[in-house]
């Protein structure tokens, strides 16, 4: 593990060590599936990749099931990591969440509802308010 000097930051200015994370490795017969849980940052990413290096040696065929049910959030390094993993070959629980929570801000937000563009009447109110119409 990697030790770093008292008050030492992140390229994004995050103090190392000041997140919560864990992660845990479960090897089973049929697939290696690691376990992510807290705060994926860029403090983490070095030591989850070291383990992930490790256990790709002993894949062995499985498929690597990466479980994010239990993020709470994931900073710009660790979404790069985790679509560096999905080109891998990675498949995540849920299996929607590079869809999803990896495009938005907060890792396990509900994907936002697509706009829903005002039909006639709604764009004539809006003009005769002199609010703005989204343009079709």
């Amino acid at each position: 593990m990697t030790r770093h000097a008292a008050g030492s930051r992140t390229s994004s200015g995050e103090p190392i060590g000041a997140t919560s994370f864990k992660y845990y490795i479960h090897d089973g017969i049929e697939a290696l599936r690691l376990q992510l849980i807290g705060e994926l940052t860029e403090a983490k990413v070095t030591d989850l990749d070291g383990c992930w290096r490790t256990a790709r040696t002993t894949l062995a065929g499985r498929p690597l099931i990466i479980d994010v049910q239990r993020l709470v959030r994931v900073d710009e390094a660790g979404k790069r990591w985790l679509a560096a993993m999905a080109v891998e070959g990675a498949e995540f629980v849920p299996a929607g969440y590079l869809r999803g929570a990896i495009a938005s801000d907060t890792p396990l937000a509900k994907p936002s509802k697509p706009v829903e563009r005002p039909g006639l009447w709604g764009r004539v109110i809006a003009w005769l308010r002199g609010t703005p119409v989204p343009i079709e």
